[in-house]
């Protein structure tokens, strides 16, 4: 993973069928809202302080300007995308958090998701298989063992996130038509509304600490470079 320290510089946006994804641990970055930490619910909302901060950063380098002056929206399901002189531009991106960790993936002209992932257990996951993912998947992790299923059913759903991010779909309403093989992910079958099966690419992320990661692409194939935001070169 290639480290790169603030300031960030500008940046090209990536070449057809590649894709940057961006990881930082938020609690090693300089930035300081100056609001206490009294309640959880402050604490939350000083969290999303700082994913935003962060994220309009990242767009910023590739847009060429300010990140305060990247204008976002987001879709009727949630969706964040480019807003204002910015609509029409080939910057395409998602965002996932974990804890205090922040995801941002950026492609050209492609639909693109990402999700990370804290690895934990997870005492309900063959119920939870059962409920989200599909058959053949919550037979396979049944025969597992602690901690490996808690672990292989993340990765599952990793890639599931990953996909509905980059379809814009609703999560509930894709979960009954997606199935997916394992070791690693891939795709068997999509929602009948989605493009075929051989547009999409998923691949694992090889993630520092605890995280399990996915990325999906609009793309038959894609290579994924993996950026570690950070403040100082020198530090592990």
């Amino acid at each position: 993973m290639k480290r790169i320290a603030l300031p960030l510089k500008a940046r090209s946006l990536p070449g057809p069928g590649h894709a940057e994804v961006w990881l930082t641990d938020l609690t090693a970055l300089p930035i300081d809202f100056s609001e206490p930490r009294h309640t959880r619910r402050q604490a939350l909302a000083r969290r999303r302080l700082r994913q935003q901060f962060i994220l309009r950063l990242l767009l910023g380098a590739y847009l060429g300007c300010p990140g305060k002056d990247v204008e976002l929206v987001r879709t009727a399901r949630g969706k964040p995308v480019l807003a204002g002189r910015w609509a029409n531009s080939p910057l395409a991106f998602s965002v996932s958090n974990a804890d205090e960790w922040l995801a941002v993936a950026v492609a050209r002209g492609a639909a693109v998701g990402v999700d990370i992932e804290i690895q934990r257990p997870l005492p309900r996951a063959v119920r939870l298989a059962r409920r989200f993912l599909s058959v053949p998947e919550a037979e396979w992790l049944n025969t597992l063992d602690e901690p490996l299923r808690s672990r292989q059913f993340l990765r599952q759903w990793t890639a599931r996130e990953a996909l509905v991010k980059a379809r814009g779909s609703a999560l509930a309403v894709s979960l009954g038509a997606l199935e997916l093989d394992w070791q690693p992910a891939r795709i068997r079958r999509l929602p009948p509304d989605w493009p075929g099966t051989g547009r999409w690419t998923l691949s694992p992320l090889l993630l520092p600490a605890r995280l399990i990661g996915s990325l999906a692409l609009d793309q038959p194939d894609h290579r994924a470079e993996l950026l570690w935001l950070t403040v100082d070169l020198g530090r592990d």
